[in-house]
């Protein structure tokens, strides 16, 4: 598929069986739209499965660092992060370590909802590192030989 939303159709239509996603609580977003039938559910790989990690930069020529600074700080308060990992607005899971928090900042993450089809992070476990990417040329390249040919 051309993209994610594309993906997500073919899996709706019933044209696939799987697809693939690095948010942890897409499914439940998609299911609560109406995007996705409400019998998708979110699993793990026996061996594990792969997760992704999100960046914030700010360029050193930035001409409002000290604003961009304040963005970042906002970007991984406990309730930025709590709405982040709210299927009903992204569903991707929080990057804080929720047990080192405060009791009313951890109660945000103990009463969210996270959907019918979203798996808890215990049952989620620890994600396998990302390929390194100098693996990317020769994934694809297999990938491409195996499945692009239609066989």
């Amino acid at each position: 598929p051309a993209n994610g939303p594309a993906q997500r159709q073919l899996l709706a239509d019933g044209e696939i069986d799987i697809a693939i996603s690095f948010t942890p609580g897409e499914a439940s977003g998609a299911i609560a739209q109406g995007l996705l039938p409400a019998s998708v559910r979110t699993f793990v790989l026996d061996g594990g499965t792969i997760g992704n990690t999100h960046f914030v930069a700010i360029p050193f020529n930035a001409r409002a660092k000290e604003g961009a600074q304040v963005l970042a700080n906002f970007l991984l308060s406990p309730q930025a992060q709590a709405r982040k990992q709210d299927p009903a607005y992204w569903g991707d899971f929080t990057v804080l370590d929720v047990t080192a928090l405060e009791p009313t900042e951890r109660h945000y993450f103990e009463t969210l909802d996270l959907g019918v089809a979203t798996l808890s992070p215990a049952q989620l476990g620890t994600s396998l590192p990302e390929p390194h990417p100098s693996w990317m040329e020769g994934i694809e390249q297999t990938w491409l030989a195996r499945y692009a040919s239609g066989q």
